[in-house]
C-alpha cells in the first residue's frame, strides 16, 4: 500500500513539475515580449544605450581586466549591424542581477516538501 501511495505522489508531482511552465507560459498569452516592444527602436536608441553601459565604471573595469580598453569596445560596438546593435541593447536592458531566482526557490521548495512528505509515508 504504502509504495502504491508513494509512486502516486511521485506521479503528482512530477505532472506538476511538467504542468507548471506550461501554465505560466498561458498566463502570459496577452502579453507581448520585450524582444517585439523594443523592435521598433531606433539605431540611435540601441546606440544611446550601449554607450551608457560602457560608461559605467564596473563596465570598464571589467573590460581593461579582460585586456580590452573601452575605446576598442566603443569601436566594435559601432561596427556592429543595426540587427546586432538592437540585439545587444535589448540583451542589455533585460538583463537581470544575479538571473532569475524564482525558479530557484520554486524548485527547492517542491524539493523540501517532496523529501518532507516521503519520510512521512
Amino acid at each position: 500500500m504504502k509504495i502504491l501511495v508513494r509512486m502516486m505522489l511521485c506521479l503528482m508531482i512530477s505532472f506538476t513539475l511538467v504542468e507548471i511552465p506550461i501554465m505560466k507560459s498561458q498566463a502570459y498569452a496577452g502579453m507581448i515580449s520585450t524582444t517585439e516592444a523594443v523592435a521598433d527602436m531606433s539605431r540611435a536608441d540601441a546606440d544611446k544605450t550601449m554607450s551608457q553601459f560602457l560608461d559605467r565604471g564596473d563596465v570598464k573595469a571589467q573590460l581593461v581586466k579582460m585586456g580590452v580598453s573601452p575605446e576598442e569596445a566603443g569601436r566594435r560596438l559601432a561596427g556592429l549591424s543595426d540587427k546586432e546593435a538592437k540585439k545587444l541593447s535589448t540583451d542589455i536592458q533585460t538583463a537581470t542581477l544575479g538571473g532569475d531566482i524564482g525558479g530557484i526557490l520554486i524548485l527547492v521548495l517542491v524539493i523540501v516538501l517532496i523529501i518532507y512528505l516521503v519520510k512521512r509515508i
